[in-house]
């Protein structure tokens, strides 16, 4: 058994040349990373999907063809592109490979691993840095999608994401299970229980976190957090009723703002959030309400850190946190099949 599995394309030529996968430059190259990360190469397991050199042309696009040539059951690897029904050996071949390694991790280098693994039609750009399940072939095995080497080598500032990704498997590699933070969401509150809320999460902590939720120039809901793991949503539109109002009277509306004003104001608290200078300005333009407590903003703090990366919030909870990739939840229908072994016998 070896703890982590990483995974490639194809062999390339200097592959082939050199003797085996992950043997070329970009193999060597990686391979640093790994050491930069904390992560010992020899003690790692290197493979590909296509255990061959791609001819006549070296490349994924050589494999690839209509939905009528494509592996029956196998969803396409690039948009109307599928993988050639001819190379379904290699995908059994990969399966079996990982089964009988057993890893605690496997490390989806590019789409093609990230499609041969896991479920759904994320491409890499959404899917990398995010702790996913692994699809029913590899029996539902973890695995953390991120960039070849030969995106980074294309694109140097992806070497700062990879190396965030690398830490994070440094330490998922240490156990099999997938572990995510709990969250507790209060949603449809009664004023009652948003007081409640108020004097148990909110009244003492020294940080709190807010968001908005907005439709045209309306704010359809203002959300609070006091602590890592509790939220409260104030909501003030509904789709459950005809008028589009949550509140049933102007009077509970006026008391739910009067709400939102208050936590605002919480005595002691830096009040921040992701993009918050938007949530302030919509505030204060829509409904009259000062943020005269803003501290932070997580998206400009994360730009005064890392320029060069990107910043929105999914791409700040792929680096900093464990949450799965919810970003890209609406392109996984229930429809959505999870492969097995047998689908290509």
């Amino acid at each position: 058994m070896t703890q982590l599995v990483i995974v490639g394309e194809y062999i390339s030529g200097k592959d082939a040349e050199e003797g085996g996968p992950w043997t070329d430059g970009l193999g060597r190259m990686y391979k640093g990373f790994l050491r930069q990360s904390g992560i010992e190469p020899r003690e790692c397991t290197f493979i590909n999907v296509f255990d061959f050199v791609p001819r006549p042309r070296i490349s994924l696009d050589t494999l690839l063809g209509t939905k009528k040539e494509g592996i029956p059951n196998m969803k396409p690897l690039r948009k109307g592109k599928y993988v050639k029904a001819e190379y379904a050996p290699a995908l059994k071949r990969l399966w079996d490979r990982i089964n009988h390694e057993n890893p605690n991790l496997i490390l989806a280098c590019g789409d093609a691993p990230t499609w041969a693994l896991c479920a759904g039609t994320n491409p890499i750009d959404a899917a990398r840095g995010r702790i996913t399940m692994g699809n029913s072939a590899i029996n539902l095995r973890k695995v953390l999608p991120t960039y070849h080497p030969k995106t980074i080598v294309a694109n140097w500032p992806m070497r700062m994401i990879t190396l965030a990704d690398l830490e994070k498997a440094e330490r998922e590699m240490q156990f099999p299970e997938i572990r995510r933070p709990q969250r507790f969401i209060h949603i449809e509150p009664t004023l009652d229980e948003m007081e409640e809320f108020y004097q148990q999460y909110l009244v003492n902590a020294p940080t709190i976190a807010s968001d908005i939720e907005t439709k045209g120039h309306m704010i359809t809901c203002v959300s609070f957090a006091g602590t890592a793991d509790r939220a409260l949503v104030v909501p003030f539109y509904s789709q459950a009723h005809p008028d589009g109002n949550y509140w049933r009277t102007p009077q509970e509306e006026y008391h739910a703002w009067q709400f939102v004003k208050r936590a605002l104001r919480t005595p002691g608290a830096r009040i921040g959030g992701q993009n918050y200078q938007y949530d302030m300005q919509y505030e204060w333009r829509e409904m009259g309400l000062p943020n005269p407590q803003f501290d932070f903003d997580t998206m400009l703090l994360h730009h005064v850190l890392q320029p060069e990366m990107k910043k929105g919030l999914g791409f700040l909870a792929s680096v900093y946190t464990d949450e799965i990739a919810w970003k890209g939840m609406h392109r996984v229908s229930a429809t959505d099949k999870s492969i097995k072994r047998g689908d290509l016998e």
